[in-house]
């Protein structure tokens, strides 16, 4: 009789703490990646159409940090320039300051990602868009940091 009672007894404990795990669980969908150089991306196959990093990705990008969320497909990338010089394709061209995610979607974000939006968001010059399959980056370079923020286009 008092096994039968036991998880009666529990139930009501454990019914919040199941609920919120699985309520987490969902968000909880942001992977990040680092990489030191763009050598180090291509011997992982992770540049290209279909993949989170660009093909325009500079040859002499370092320290690259990606963050995407797998449900919505936003992406950040960051990365510094050794040359210090941002070159892009010729397909990219000049726009306008893009639509950027709010504050309340990029706390899903780590810190890095949180910082680019940010700068990004406040950015008063030059952003460009550059195709990459069907879909399209935007790119802004940072000169007070040295920084470039790269993000899918909404």
């Amino acid at each position: 009789m008092l096994m039968t009672r036991m998880p009666q007894m529990y139930a009501p404990k454990l019914l919040p703490i199941v609920t919120l795990s699985i309520a987490l669980s969902g968000c909880m969908e942001v992977a990040s990646t680092e990489y030191a150089d763009r050598n180090q991306a291509v011997s992982r196959q992770a540049i290209g159409e279909s993949k989170w990093l660009p093909s325009w990705l500079p040859e002499d990008a370092v320290n690259i940090r990606e963050s995407h969320d797998m449900d919505t497909n936003e992406s950040w990338l960051v990365f510094r320039l050794t040359s210090g010089v941002l070159a892009l394709p010729e397909e990219c061209r000049l726009v306008s300051r893009p639509e950027m995610s709010d504050a309340r979607v990029m706390r899903r974000f780590p810190q890095f990602a949180r910082n680019a939006w940010s700068r990004a968001s406040s950015h008063g010059g030059k952003f460009y868009l550059c195709p990459e399959g069907n879909v399209g980056r935007w790119v802004m370079r940072d000169e007070e940091l040295g920084l470039v923020y790269s993000g899918i286009a909404l």
